[in-house]
């Protein structure tokens, strides 16, 4: 257990030197372009969300519609079962 936590901070101190020599080096540019990149990601990710949003909205007026229909069906079916007497009426008594 401690070595993994001994190789993490390494790893944690390397990253941050490369970044600092970076910086150094070619300076802000490549921050700017990590940047612009992850606005872009996140603008993807947001239209992503608009569309999940639409989708999910949609099922809910389908999934109220086919409930509607299903009562519907289940209404002419149960006028079609109930017994009729000589005159072609439903029996009210039953």
């Amino acid at each position: 257990m401690f070595k993994l936590i001994f190789k993490t901070i390494g790893l944690l101190i390397i990253i941050v030197l490369l970044a600092v020599a970076l910086a150094l080096w070619k300076g802000g540019e490549p921050f700017r372009w990590i940047g612009e990149k992850t606005e872009s990601a996140g603008q993807s990710v947001v239209k992503f969300g608009d569309k999940v949003d639409e989708l999910r909205e949609g099922g809910k007026k389908a999934e109220k519609k086919i409930m509607d229909l299903k009562d519907r069906i289940e209404q002419k079916i149960d006028l079609k079962q109930t017994p009729k007497d000589k005159n072609g009426t439903a029996d009210q008594d039953k």
